[in-house]
């Protein structure tokens, strides 16, 4: 098996002139294009990436969540500390944080997410990162503590990435109905975004929480976030043009298009995507290793980047990305006179 781990498998262009845009757009509200509708608004359900992005940072808050250095940093939270045999993580929580139907965010609902996502009957995609976890219990409003089976070497990272879900709303639902439960489609937060409606289909809208606390960060600067299902390409390219969209992924090879165009950016970042050719080694010739090799060898991995996905990607020899430190071939360079 042989593999090109792309760099960049999707590229973001931006409206990024709103400022020079027709005075008609409103600069208080930014429309995010995505290729599907959101699978859902409830976190402890969702797969799709940009659904648990809105949710990660717009609708909900986490206990923690990463600084530049993707280090756990306080959110939530405002505090940590552990028990002296690291069985017991304590958080001491922010006051003041209220869902957007104005009930209090407590301890109570801290320890009915992480109850609910580590019960598989849940469905939480990673609820195996919390196979660990023997109990939470809420002390009080604003202290909550995580048990544990065993010493914990560092700080578990699920809990920068799982959005606190509301207790009052969804203690009544059976785990395993959590993915049909009206709240995936209608949810209440607490997050800097609350929910204003969905078009099944078209789009998602959001609106500023006028209350969220300074503490957590205040209140956003935008007004308002709309997500709008594009799934065409040409129709998203066509939005950004117009000033209609602001945000779109878009293929690489279009990168070009959006350069030529004063008012749109493009903006590419790293993605870990591999694509792969499986040889069926039961048939023949494939059964000869000396054929797969031969096979492997053929194929020119530069010119595939180069035409596919117009130059943002780095070829491989293996699953693990160069310059990565655990890149074999990368260190068998470097030990190389």
């Amino acid at each position: 098996m042989r593999a090109v781990r792309r760099r960049s498998t999707a590229l973001l262009a931006f409206a990024g002139a709103i400022a020079c845009a027709p005075p008609t757009r409103d600069s208080g509200t930014v429309v995010y294009a995505s290729g599907a509708d959101l699978e859902s608004a409830n976190p402890l359900v969702t797969v799709h990436p940009l659904s648990r992005q809105v949710q990660r940072y717009a609708l909900f808050v986490t206990l923690a969540r990463y600084d530049s250095a993707l280090a756990p940093v306080p959110y939530f939270a405002k505090g940590w500390d552990w028990s002296a045999d690291r069985t017991t993580l304590r958080f001491a929580l922010h006051a003041g944080l209220t869902w957007h139907d104005d009930a209090p965010t407590t301890a109570r609902d801290v320890a009915f997410t992480v109850e609910a996502a580590r019960d598989p009957s849940t469905g939480y995609p990673r609820y195996a990162d919390l196979a660990d976890v023997e109990a939470t219990e809420a002390l009080d409003d604003t202290t909550v503590l995580v048990r544990f089976s065993r010493a914990q070497p560092r700080f578990p990272l699920v809990l920068c990435e799982l959005p606190i879900v509301p207790a009052h709303l969804l203690r009544d639902v059976a785990r395993a109905d959590m993915r049909r439960a009206a709240f995936s489609t209608a949810p209440v937060g607490n997050g800097p975004f609350r929910f204003v409606d969905r078009t099944a289909g078209q789009r998602w809208r959001f609106e500023r929480n006028e209350g969220f606390p300074e503490a957590l960060g205040g209140p956003p600067a935008l007004q308002r976030l709309v997500v709008a299902v594009v799934d065409e390409p040409t129709t998203k390219f066509a939005g950004l043009v117009a000033g209609d969209l602001h945000v779109a992924g878009i293929a690489p090879t279009m990168a070009p298009l959006v350069d030529e165009d004063p008012l749109l950016r493009v903006m590419d970042y790293p993605v870990l995507f591999t694509t792969v050719l499986v040889f069926n080694v039961r048939r023949p010739p494939l059964d000869d290793e000396l054929v797969r090799r031969a096979l492997a060898r053929a194929i020119d991995r530069d010119r595939l980047i180069a035409v596919a996905i117009a130059g943002y990607g780095t070829p491989a020899l293996g699953p693990v990305p160069p310059g990565h430190r655990w890149d074999a071939t990368a260190r068998r360079r470097s030990r190389q006179p």
